[in-house]
């Protein structure tokens, strides 16, 4: 108890100062302990109410941005028509739809109750031999802002090359289907149409049934749903994901589908046409002489050159007037101005629209009657010289500059620093400049050499060194050459290892027996006609060799027996196949990048850091689309770009494709500006794979015609293995069915993701450069523009063991004489049933050889020896890139 009381006081509480820190914290006048803590349920209510005003704020950003983006004066949708079957009644559609859009559904009001009635089909009648089918902007009823470019579809409707024009500048493409029983739904051309937009990149989708009927009644709408459900069906595999079908047969069907396109604007193109700015060409002029300042472009013809003016609306990205254009048939060419016309396809005097768009149109308008700019209007943009893009194609070394005529001094200090940590064997009491003079042992290859490889194991994987001593006694023929980089010889005292016992009865005595046989057998064709008997035994095997490859011609052949060559009797081996090397290991060997490079590569550009160059480019081209880019224009604008140095015959030819497009003979131009260094020569490779429906043999180098976004040119591309990870890749000989290769052409850079096309031309379009009759061969995208890939072919010599006992071999008809024998002594072979080996030494004066093995070898076996050199593609003679 606490006393007479009992009450026990509460000890008293330091509180904050208790601790000798606390106390010595409060005497320097430092603040102790916490604040006040705040209220949990204030501060997370607080938190939300702020999260909830932040995202709101979100909102009325998003829907200003929709609201500004809708208001600009936006360019008409490119609308494309293609028919997938030539049942489709493209007249009737076509007209249809126009005076659909034109007039509104103010004329079919009642078509809903009288969809059969004979007005209508009087109306459709009228209309189908109305106008002809040619490009045509109109202004949707419905929606007063909403303008549409109806292109029609393209002539000849099977031109694979029209069709890739049309995936260029298509926004929004209707595909028509028959909806009549018994139709195709979709023919061979409509299903060729159908792969080439997906390998370039398939725009908005709107399916239409066309010819389902239009009569009233159950029966009929019965009929219409069964030709849907066709049309669906024939449309599956062709287009992934599901589609929705619109008819298109009665005035309210057309309405409808007028409707829907005001309505639900096309989804973003392709990411590489959103990458660049991209200009339909309407119309064009060409000035003759009036080039401009800068270098002329490397297409221009000795006829003159002369500006290009193209009219068009800027889509998918800015123009910037410090960009390069490439123009389709023509080439790469410098911006001189671009100037702001009026618009051809403004809204009428008597359509209502926003008042902010009349005020847009009266600016243009004035500024085109006082800006002095005659009938291409004032001009809006300019390129800044200092910041303008370059025209350069090919890069000028520097005479000398692939040549190093003294070390660096990296170099030297590398050559040091080995020097420093080399072991050496040389005289007690020599100096280090004495030491530079005496030779190593492995420049002339002495038995301590081999006695100090021998002990890391690693210079005889096979255990053979005590075959390789006795063919050096008996044969004489290891040569320095071979002795220097092959196989060393071992001391008496090392053994080989052990391999799995052997169940025959040969043995070396009989071998040897029967090399000496064979010895004299040749040196009885040698006395009898210099080799005659030899020559006989030759042309039999190579008959023989023959007769297994009866029937595999060609990619066959190369299936079956992949690269393999023969030997020619008149001309050695060394000197035949003297830039071929042997490798250890195609995936772990070195191959310098850099190492005996053509001249032509000297010729071209290469990237530091590739990605981060793409990164640039479009950041830069970005700032033409954000509005921050004073020599730039913002998308929709619709401008008039005047091009220097353009050839005079280029500008003919592009004239009278505009006047056909115009007609509708053809498909318009699309001119696309490009992205920094997209003008330069590099190495292009493409990740391709072979076309499906195309069984014709795809051989390595073989011309074709490549089509990307932005160019078509002709080229002879390598074809070489796609292996992840790789530092080299094997050239192969043609592209077969179901295998993706890397192609690799000398091109200007391009950046991904780019489409790719292959078409094969027939032999007298592919000497003329025209492009009928083209057949779509492989597909792909671009894979990087990188000069130094090593693609490597490979070729096969080819022997026949003639005696066979357990590891050891006697190969005859790789080799005709013993020089080449020991020139490829190093070189390791290898069998089509996995064995690996080495040559041994020479066996007479044929190119008769002992080989040794790893194991037993199989008489039926065949050697083989892998020879590798590395291959260019051929230097490009128009450097244009504008073939069509």
């Amino acid at each position: 108890m606490g006393g007479p009381s009992g009450q026990k006081n509460k000890s008293h509480k330091a509180g904050r100062r208790a601790g000798p820190s606390a106390r010595e914290n409060a005497r320097r006048g430092k603040e102790v302990g916490a604040g006040a803590r705040p209220n949990p349920k204030g501060s997370s209510h607080d938190g939300k109410l702020q999260r909830h005003l932040a995202a709101k704020q979100n909102r009325d950003a998003k829907r200003q941005e929709l609201l500004e983006r809708k208001r600009r004066v936006a360019a008409p949708v490119v609308v494309a028509v293609l028919p997938l079957s030539e049942a489709v009644d493209v007249a009737r559609f076509w007209n249809g739809l126009r005076h659909a859009c034109e007039h509104g559904s103010s004329s079919s009001t009642s078509a809903g109750a009288g969809a059969g009635s004979s007005s209508n089909e009087m109306e459709l009648e009228l209309l189908a031999s109305a106008a002809p089918l040619a490009p045509i902007t109109v202004h949707v009823a419905a929606k007063g802002r909403v303008r549409l470019t109806l292109l029609p579809p393209p002539v000849p409707r099977g031109d694979p090359l029209a069709v890739a024009d049309l995936g260029r500048c298509a926004e929004q493409l209707l595909l028509l289907l028959p909806g009549a029983e018994g139709a195709a739904g979709v023919d061979a051309a409509g299903a060729a149409a159908m792969a080439v937009l997906r390998a370039m990149g398939m725009p908005a989708v709107v399916p239409c049934v066309v010819g389902a009927g239009a009569a009233a009644g159950a029966a009929a709408m019965k009929e219409r749903s069964a030709a849907k459900k066709r049309a669906e069906k024939a449309l599956q595999p062709h287009l992934a994901g599901e589609n929705r079908l619109h008819h298109a047969d009665t005035p309210a069907d057309l309405a409808a589908l007028a409707r829907h396109l005001a309505e639900h604007p096309p989804s973003a193109p392709p990411l590489w046409r959103q990458q660049r700015p991209g200009v339909m060409v309407e119309r064009l002029e060409f000035e003759a002489g009036a080039a401009g300042p800068g270098p002329s472009s490397s297409a221009a013809a000795a006829g003159g050159t002369g500006t290009l003016v193209v009219y068009g609306y800027v889509r998918s990205a800015g123009l910037s007037a410090n960009q390069l254009v490439t123009v389709p048939g023509a080439g790469d060419f410098k911006i001189l101005a671009i100037h702001g016309p009026a618009d051809p396809n403004a809204a009428p005097a008597g359509r209502a629209v926003p008042a902010h768009v009349a005020e847009k149109a009266m600016e243009v308008e004035a500024a085109a009657e006082g800006g002095g700019g005659g009938g291409a209007g004032p001009v809006v943009a300019a390129p800044n010289p200092e910041e303008a893009d370059q025209l350069v194609r090919e890069n000028v070394p520097a005479p000398g500059e692939e040549e190093q005529t003294w070390p660096t001094e990296e170099d030297m200090e590398a050559a040091a620093a080995e020097r420093r940590t080399r072991k050496r064997r040389v005289p007690e009491g020599t100096s280090e400049y004495q030491a530079a003079w005496i030779l190593d042992d492995e420049d002339y290859g002495t038995d301590d050499e081999d006695e100090d490889e021998d002990e890391d194991g690693e210079d005889d994987p096979y255990g053979m060194q005590e075959d390789a001593k006795e063919g050096a006694a008996g044969g004489g023929g290891a040569g320095g050459r071979g002795r220097g980089r092959g196989a060393a010889a071992m001391d008496d005292g090392d053994e080989a290892p052990e391999l799995e016992p052997i169940g025959d009865d040969d043995d070396d005595a009989a071998t040897d027996a029967g090399d000496a046989a064979m010895l004299l057998d040749e040196e009885d064709d040698a006395e009898g006609g210099a080799g005659g008997g030899y020559a006989a035994a030759l042309a039999a095997a190579r008959a023989a060799k023959a007769a297994a490859r009866r029937g595999a011609e060609g990619e066959a052949d190369q299936l079956d027996f992949p690269d393999e060559v023969d030997v020619p009797l008149e001309t050695p081996a060394r000197v035949r196949f003297q830039k071929y090397r042997g490798l250890k290991s195609m995936r772990t060997s070195p191959w310098d990048p850099k190492e005996s490079l053509p001249a032509d590569y000297g010729r071209v550009f290469a990237f530091e850091n590739f990605k981060r160059a793409h990164k640039r480019a479009k950041e830069t081209a970005a700032r033409a689309t954000d509005d921050t880019d004073p020599c730039g224009v913002s998308p929709g604008t619709y401008v008039a770009i005047r091009i220097a140095d353009v050839p005079a015959a280029a500008a003919e030819r592009l004239a009278a494709h505009v006047a056909a497009a115009a007609a509708g003979g053809a498909v318009p131009l699309t001119v696309f500006g490009l992205m920094q260094h997209e003008a330069k020569m590099s190495v292009v490779n493409f990740a391709i794979r072979k076309a499906a429906g195309y069984a014709a043999p795809l051989a390595n180098k073989e011309a074709l015609l490549l089509v990307t976004g932005l160019r078509s040119f002709t080229a002879r591309p390598v074809l070489s293995t796609d292996d992840p990870g790789a530092d080299k890749h094997r050239m192969e000989k043609f592209l077969h069915t179901g295998q993706h290769v890397v192609a690799s052409v000398y091109a200007p850079v391009m950046y991904p993701p780019l489409p790719l096309l292959a078409f094969k031309l027939p032999e007298g379009a592919a000497a003329a450069g025209g492009g009928g009759g083209a057949q779509l061969a492989a597909v792909g995208s671009l894979r990087s523009c990188d000069p130094d890939r090593v693609n490597l072919k490979r070729i096969m010599l080819t022997g026949t063991p003639v005696r066979v006992s357990r590891r050891r071999a006697t190969v005859r008809f790789m080799f005709h004489n013993p020089e080449d024998v020991r020139w490829f002594k190093p070189v390791e072979l290898f069998t089509k049933y996995g064995r690996r080996g080495r040559i041994a030494e020479p066996l007479g004066t044929h190119g008769t050889m002992k080989c040794m093995f790893d194991s037993p070898l199989q008489q039926r076996d065949t050697v083989c020896m892998p020879l590798y050199k590395r291959v260019f593609p051929k230097w490009p003679a128009d450097l244009s890139f504008a073939e069509r």
